[in-house]
């Protein structure tokens, strides 16, 4: 009897777990944790390890410098070919042969050919499909030497296989020797008409930015189709931007003039936001702000520095012309203790400095 009393009452054994049986999830959480880590270690190691691919870049100035090999040497198609021609192995061989076995595998002359003795470029360094480019016409016909267009390359020991010229340098190139930069000069396909993917969705809304930012893109460059002076202009003079609402004409625009006024002269002169001011009246322009309640001294005068209203107000007195201080005043007395106080004054008291305006 004492003894089933004493196991009702008392804590069962099996419904406090042990010490042991406590650890278990947290032995399991960490084996867990530490299997993940070491398959994380180990997919790290294979991605840095031998195997990452190495991808070689040609040193010129040991060829072109250091062994005064000329650029034809190597590139024997510049002179009678639309491409300049790489080596085959069979022209490296002579050198190569004899240095290559105590070099890394990526600086050998292995690493530049496949399986079957033909050039592999590990960079895009091939132009577009629809771009027209003729080396025998620029190194024969115009007698253009290899650094016009490839500048310092020979000076270069480590340089990736990619293209070396940029499109405004082409341009630039032709500006310079009198030949046209029509589409069709160096393009199959793109002429006037054609139009870049970003020309759609919208595009005469969200072309502001684009045209801010400065970019080189060809297909962000406005100028190689768009004059200036006619096609933006023109179309800006014409149509409104979508900002150009009730609340920009009456509210905001002031604001953006401020801080940006070249914005504003594409479309504006001078002469008509000064001829639109003088007809219509700011709306801080209400009852009292001018004479003889002189509101306006409370509202937008203060500080001095503001100067805005010169632009419609051009022969009004200045601030230099207020009444000032008599000779028995100095700044640092309290001017509201007499003046205002029983006195009335000739403006709205805004609680500024009266020594601003009264010196």
């Amino acid at each position: 009897m004492d003894l089933l009393n004493t196991t009702q009452s008392g804590p069962s054994p099996q419904a406090q777990p042990s010490p042991v049986a406590k650890q278990r999830p947290l032995v399991r959480r960490a084996l867990w944790l530490g299997a993940l880590t070491a398959w994380l270690v180990a997919a790290a190691c294979l991605s840095i390890g031998p195997s990452r691919r190495v991808e070689p870049s040609f040193p010129h100035r040991v060829h072109v410098v250091d062994n005064q090999l000329a650029c034809t040497f190597c590139h024997g198609g510049v002179r009678s070919g639309e491409r300049p021609g790489m080596p085959p192995p069979e022209v490296c061989a002579p050198c190569h042969d004899r240095i290559d076995p105590t070099k890394p595998a990526e600086h050998r002359v292995g690493a530049f050919f496949d399986g079957n003795s033909r050039y592999k470029t590990v960079a895009n360094a091939n132009l577009p499909d629809d771009v027209l480019f003729s080396h025998r016409r620029h190194v024969t016909d115009a007698k253009l030497d290899c650094t016009a267009c490839h500048g310092d390359v020979a000076q270069q020991t480590d340089v990736p296989l990619a293209a070396l010229v940029r499109k405004p340098d082409c341009m630039n190139c032709h500006a310079a020797h009198g030949k046209s930069n029509a589409c069709a000069e160096c393009h199959r396909t793109i002429n006037e008409t054609w139009q870049p993917p970003s020309h759609a969705h919208e595009w005469t809304k969200s072309h502001g930015p684009v045209v801010q930012c400065g970019s080189e893109l060809s297909a962000d460059r406005c100028e190689l189709c768009h004059q200036e002076a006619t096609d933006c202009k023109g179309c800006h003079q014409h149509t409104a931007p979508a900002n150009h609402d009730q609340t920009f004409r009456t509210r905001t625009h002031g604001m953006q003039a401020s801080m940006d006024r070249s914005r504003c002269a594409t479309c504006h002169t001078q002469d008509s936001c000064q001829q639109c001011h003088q007809e219509t009246r700011p709306r801080s322009h209400r009852g009292g702000f001018g004479a003889p309640q002189d509101r306006h001294c409370v509202s937008c005068h203060l500080p001095l520095a503001d100067n805005d209203c010169a632009v419609c107000h051009k022969s009004n007195p200045s601030h230099a012309s207020a009444a000032p201080l008599p000779g028995n005043h100095v700044a640092s007395m309290n001017c509201r203790l007499c003046h205002g106080n029983g006195v009335q004054l000739p403006h709205p008291d805004g609680g500024h400095v009266c020594t601003a305006c009264h010196r």
